[in-house]
């Protein structure tokens, strides 16, 4: 009786056991540029092979799915694109999927297209915001994850410049949709000065690109906000420990869009002032910005859009201590800013050409004074009418032209003395010659393009291109030729050479008439670029590059206070990348960087090393999604420490201004010893909280997990005999909540 009242109890309770070892996923497939729902494509059940097809909601559903890892394999009719992500199925569970897909869709009608590929510019990485927002260590600032690519360097975690592939910071150029903007973070490396949240991509050209970008720059930071509305009203707001930010965006009838973002930081509002032994802050650091565009489709060959954009920092300060040089006691205040706007046209002229014509605005401004001696004042308005134009000549041939002209009045005023070289160890701001400064600066410029891009074979494609750039300021036209070669090999992996010549106008100080030389000409850099892409899986790819650049007619100045083209140099390394990813669940990147970047000041001096030469530069970088609301993520990084000049004795003197003895260091050799190695560890835990119609994020950050003491600089006591630590962050939690709906 026992042994029958098992059986029938194991009978009745077999179809619960089954129902408690499967789950079920359902999820809804989007496309990522606009987020709107996908119909009619095709979800498969990789494992089983099952299949469901995306109803007009974008929607799909699996059920009973035996518990375990899976792979959903997203196909989309009439485009060359398939997704793959992985997802857990837990007993009893169902799990919630949001599948984003980057598409391009054609189709066929009665054309045979037997190769459309372009030839591509070397170097050059298309970044997503959405994954940079993610990175450990960057408080969801996607500029600030730059210094984690391969290439891309900073002096230390104060600092935004980047120093990319051995160059210097104001080798940089750096577009806003289209717009030249003047700085990219507050307080030279704090946060970045546009908004995160607006932003859909970030196209990097480390060297080697062509010929449509380059005066002045050997580098370029191309920044593309959002193009399009996810349709309604949607909006998020961010607040950290640093600044609070908000963002709405939204539809103008059917064919526009419009956004609007901005954040402001409020440390000041709750600290007015804060007193030390050498004086005080008067008025506590603050920044904020904000970005506006808007865009209208008139036609199917017509869009408009329209940006304004801006950026502001400011503090004071009193210096007043017994240790405060004389001429520096008082008060003093920092204050700088940029403003941008665009009016941009893109026109399909014709099946084969498209324009596309910008007339833009930007201001650089910058006021700082400091006690009694110093003040320096600039405004640098640009006002930039630039035309682009490509001709598909065939499917496989395309030219591509353009012209700019720009006007560059400004004005500079202020008490200053001259700006010390890189790697001038032995300036000294308080005995340079004070100068008087009041000038009046209209540059004009004129640029222009010619580029040829020829798939010459399936597996060959070549890209040739001549630049040409005049300055009035310095009367000189440059000729900047442009080529790469891509093969694909056998194996699915990309082959490509590069090589151009990169003019740089010298800065406007270094051509004032009282700081700098108005004789000074254009320095140039010759890049030659090797790099391999090869696609080890679906998911995961390796990228190898090498590069050298020759460096000639830089600026350095003679040691009596005037400027010269006298400097040449060279930047020469290797670069590794290898990157994973399985869906929306996990990416990550290991990354290898060897660069060496010296300098020669002039013919009679030895080569140097570059003051931010960093030998060896390594990245590790996960981020896994434990649930669709769980994320976890590491970022650790090392880089050989900063070259520096040491001091190897002292002697005494006689304060020029006053005749008072001081004591004066003696310098050994330009950079010939470095700071101990930079490592560090940053950590990031988030989690989503859905609720009906909006949802709330919230992260924390872990900077310098293991709290690693990296050095800054030393600092020495007034006779140099005793030298103090300075040291970077220390271990820091950051934390931030956002809303969204």
């Amino acid at each position: 009786m026992v042994k029958q009242f098992f059986y029938s109890a194991l009978v009745l309770l077999l179809p619960f056991a089954a129902l408690a070892q499967t789950g079920n996923i359902e999820g809804t497939v989007s496309r990522r540029d606009t987020d709107t729902p996908l119909a009619d494509a095709e979800v498969r059940l990789l494992q089983t092979n099952e299949r469901q097809t995306t109803d007009e909601n974008g929607r799909f559903v699996f059920t009973d799915v035996p518990e375990g890892t899976y792979t959903l394999v997203v196909s989309v009719p009439n485009a060359d694109v398939t997704t793959r992500t992985s997802v857990i199925v837990g007993a009893g569970e169902t799990v919630n999927l949001e599948i984003n897909v980057e598409i391009e869709t054609y189709e066929l009608e009665g054309i045979e297209v037997t190769d459309k590929r372009e030839a591509k510019t070397v170097s050059k990485k298309s970044l997503r915001s959405e994954e940079l927002t993610r990175l450990p260590g960057t408080g969801g600032d996607v500029l600030r994850a730059l210094p984690a690519l391969p290439g891309i360097g900073v002096a230390n975690d104060f600092s935004g410049a980047l120093y990319i592939r051995g160059g210097s910071d104001e080798d940089n150029l750096y577009y806003f949709d289209r717009v030249p903007f003047g700085y990219p973070y507050h307080f030279g490396g704090l946060v970045s000065s546009v908004s995160s949240e607006i932003i859909d991509r970030i196209d990097v050209y480390a060297g080697g690109y062509g010929a449509e970008f380059g005066i002045d720059s050997q580098a370029v930071i191309d920044i593309y906000s959002q193009d399009s509305s996810r349709g309604g009203m949607h909006g998020k707001f961010n607040l950290n420990l640093l600044y609070s930010e908000g963002m709405l965006q939204g539809d103008i009838g059917d064919s526009g869009y419009w956004y609007a973002a901005g954040r402001r930081s409020y440390i000041d509002l709750f600290v007015d002032s804060l007193s030390f032994d050498t004086g005080a802050i008067t008025a506590f650091p603050r920044f904020w910005d904000y970005q506006l565009k808007g865009g209208y489709d008139f036609t199917d060959k017509h869009q408009l859009s329209v940006n304004l954009f801006a950026s502001g920092d400011r503090f004071a300060f009193r210096q007043d201590g017994e240790d405060v040089d004389e001429e520096f006691r008082g008060d003093g205040q920092f204050q700088s800013g940029f403003n941008g706007a665009g009016v941009h046209l893109r026109s399909l002229l014709s099946d084969r050409l498209t324009s596309f014509l910008s007339l833009t605005r930007s201001d650089f401004l910058f006021d700082v004074n400091v006690g009694s001696a110093f003040s320096l004042n600039i405004d640098a308005p640009d006002y930039v009418l630039r035309e682009d134009l490509t001709f598909n000549v065939t499917p496989k041939h395309q030219l591509e032209s353009g012209l700019v002209f720009a006007w560059e009045p400004g004005t500079v005023t202020g008490t200053f003395s001259r700006i010390p070289d890189e790697g001038e160890d032995d300036y000294d701001i308080r005995f340079e010659e004070r100068q008087n400064v009041d000038e009046s600066v209209r540059g004009i410029r004129a640029e222009g393009y010619l580029q040829d891009r020829f798939a010459l074979m399936p597996m060959l494609s070549v890209v040739f291109g001549l630049r040409f750039d005049y300055f009035n300021r310095i009367d000189e036209l440059s000729i900047q030729p442009r080529g790469s070669i891509l093969v694909e090999l056998p194996n699915r992996s990309e082959l490509q050479f590069s090589y151009g010549v990169y003019n740089q106008s010298p800065q406007p100080w270094l051509l004032s008439s009282a700081l700098g030389n108005p004789a000074l000409n254009a320095s140039e850099a010759s890049h030659y670029i090797v790099e391999l892409k090869q696609e080890l899986s679906p998911d995961t790819e390796i990228k190898m590059a090498g590069y050298y650049k020759d460096f000639k007619g830089l600026v350095t100045s003679d040691g009596e206070g005037s400027y010269l083209n006298q400097g040449v140099g060279y930047a020469q390394g290797a670069e590794i990348f290898l990157r994973h990813r399985i869906g929306e669940r996990f990416f990550g990147w290991v990354s290898y960087a060897y660069a060496l970047s010296r300098r020669r000041d002039s013919p009679e001096e030895p080569y140097r090393l570059y003051s931010f030469d960093q030998t060896h530069v390594a990245t590790f970088v996960a981020s896994y999604n434990l649930s669709p609301t769980w994320e976890v993520g590491a970022k650790w990084q090392y880089r050989t420490g900063n070259p520096y000049t040491p001091i190897t004795d002292v002697a005494s003197g006689l304060d020029p201004r006053n005749g008072i003895a001081i004591w004066i260091p003696i310098y050994a050799e330009t950079n010939s010893a470095r700071l101990p190695p930079y490592h560090r560890l940053d950590l990031r835990v988030s989690k989503i909280f859905k609720f009906s119609g909006w949802q709330m994020s919230v992260f924390l950050e872990l900077l310098n997990a293991y709290n690693r003491a990296n050095l800054l600089q030393y600092n020495y006591s007034a006779d140099y005999k005793t030298r103090e630590e300075v040291n970077q962050f220390p271990i820091i939690p950051y934390l931030g909540v956002s809303a969204e709906f």
